[in-house]
């Protein structure tokens, strides 16, 4: 993909930044390194959403339990919401993508605090010292020890490994599939609240984690277990995901912007407003549409990227306190969970 042109535009900051990296210090599989002695500033949450009025949420809303972690299962057309009280799973059939069905609600044998790493139906849900494995389909699950006692953020490789971020600024990768398989620990972060792996042909993933207590993301470097360059993500950075492209998409809720990251090493190519407190973040690979949840006014803002300057093309409202978003690029429905029990939204 070309580098993307820049226009100057009122009221809107786009950005190409060829910054100096910092290399953050990491280590091994023989143990992860202590937190670096950095600046930090208080994690930024989502903006409390205030009530909805006389606007409805667009779309379909169902009932769900109050969450903020939710995960779309393509294959399986399902979705699956954490539960209020982290110890079950609430299974959705999305068959028809604008109006979800309850199918069952799956029980876990410890609290989970984030769920993620979906592959076919199968999902992976952190825990102190622990994940759980779901399978949507049959309902089974499966727990393995694993050492992260305070878990933030999953993600998977596209060799099947799964990353989990933890609040004590490691990331562990673990290989569900051979319990012989040595976990690997790489540290050197203040905090891993989220992680985007984009995959390469014929070359290893480019992995980027996000550390709100740093407002920055940083490359990981999974077969050398070591950190790479990382970047300041505006003051207040939150929540991270990527497109087809590798074009990294970051929300900073605290100055109201949203950031893309591309390149390798990375470089900051856009930094965009977005009025509202821009949180929960996902991307349509099919419509290259990039989703922004607003929690501070109950916004869901559609942008197209293609011209270098993020370009409104369609706004929703949501359920009050959309904290989790996952989009369906097959139907072009975006799924929002709310925090406050809500509901599951289904948004078109």
């Amino acid at each position: 993909m070309d580098a993307m042109p820049v226009h100057p535009r009122r009221a809107a900051v786009a950005v190409v930044i060829v910054a100096a990296t910092t290399l953050l210090a990491a280590c091994g599989s023989g143990g992860g390194s202590s937190r670096p002695n950095v600046a930090t500033t208080v994690p930024q949450t989502p903006l409390a959403a205030p009530p909805l009025g006389s606007q409805a949420p667009s779309g379909t809303v169902v009932a769900a339990p109050a969450s903020s972690s939710m995960v779309l299962d393509p294959a399986g057309r399902r979705i699956a919401v954490l539960g209020t009280d982290r110890t079950s799973v609430s299974v959705y059939s999305i068959a028809d993508a604008r109006r979800p069905v309850a199918l069952q609600t799956i029980s876990l044998p410890a609290e989970v605090d984030v769920l993620g790493a979906d592959r076919d139906g199968v999902l992976v849900g952190a825990a102190a010292d622990r994940l759980v494995v779901v399978d949507l389909a049959s309902g089974a699950v499966t727990a393995r020890s694993v050492p992260v006692s305070q878990p933030l953020s999953l993600a998977r490789l596209s060799d099947g490994r799964v990353l989990v971020g933890s609040a004590t600024g490691e990331i562990t990768v673990v290989d569900l599939a051979n319990a012989a398989a040595p976990v690997t620990r790489i540290g050197g972060l203040v905090r891993v609240d989220a992680m985007a792996v984009h995959p390469r042909q014929g070359r290893d993933d480019q992995v980027l984690a996000l550390d709100r207590a740093q407002s920055s993301v940083t490359t990981v470097d999974i077969p050398d277990a070591s950190l790479g360059e990382a970047l300041r993500a505006g003051d207040g950075a939150t929540n991270i995901t990527v497109d087809h492209f590798g074009r990294f998409l970051v929300t900073d809720t605290r100055s109201g912007d949203i950031v893309a990251f591309y390149g390798d090493p990375i470089v900051m190519r856009i930094r965009y407003p977005v009025p509202g407190g821009p949180y929960a973040v996902g991307y349509d690979d099919a419509r290259d549409l990039a989703w922004v949840a607003t929690t501070g006014d109950n916004g869901l803002v559609g942008f197209d990227l293609a011209s270098g300057i993020p370009v409104e093309r369609q706004r929703l409202t949501t359920v009050r306190q959309a904290d989790a978003i996952a989009v369906d690029k097959d139907s072009g429905v975006v799924y929002l969970v709310s925090a406050r029990g809500d509901g599951l939204q289904a948004a078109y």
